[in-house]
């Protein structure tokens, strides 16, 4: 009966040292002040009207070095566009992040356009991931790229030739 509320305590204990609450690498400054400059809406994309959600995999290494990057819903249009190379390439100029982010990332970013010739409609993406895609890996808060049709191929063009379009 001694050992009894020593036995409590340990256990009392030991619960709360398995509830510790991760970090959470979504809310680290440099990680989303970082993404939302460098992420920027591709203009083939905007000129194309593409807009989707890119899921894009990464590691972060025991140096807090991003590595590992790949796209989940890799889509020969969406390269194109240019949608994916601007994720990846944000994903690369990432400085070292803190060795308490260490493990296995899904960042989902939403490319949503919004077309000002269809009465300021957006259009965004409804693409999800399957659960077998999310297995040891923590799934970031999406980041949204909102893009427009103002500054559309038509536009551009009408503007070289000062015309009205």
């Amino acid at each position: 009966m001694p050992y009894l509320p020593l036995l409590l305590l340990l256990t009392i204990t030991g619960l709360t040292q398995a509830q510790e609450i991760t970090p959470k690498l979504s809310q680290d400054p440099v990680f989303s002040t970082v993404l939302n400059r460098r992420l920027k809406y591709p203009r083939q994309a905007e000129w194309s009207s593409k807009y989707g959600r890119v899921f894009a995999e990464f590691t972060v290494d025991e140096k807090g070095r991003v590595k590992a990057i790949s796209i989940l819903n890799h889509s020969a249009e969406w390269a194109y566009a240019g949608l994916e190379p601007t994720v990846v390439n944000a994903l690369k100029k990432l400085p070292p992040l803190s060795l308490q982010y260490t493990g296995r990332y899904i960042l989902p970013v939403s490319f949503t356009l919004v077309d000002y010739r269809q009465q300021n409609t957006a259009l965004a993406p409804t693409n999800q991931l399957y659960v077998q895609d999310l297995a040891g890996r923590v799934v970031l808060n999406e980041i949204t790229v909102t893009g427009s049709t103002v500054n559309s191929k038509e536009r551009v063009e009408a503007a070289d030739k000062n015309v009205s379009y």
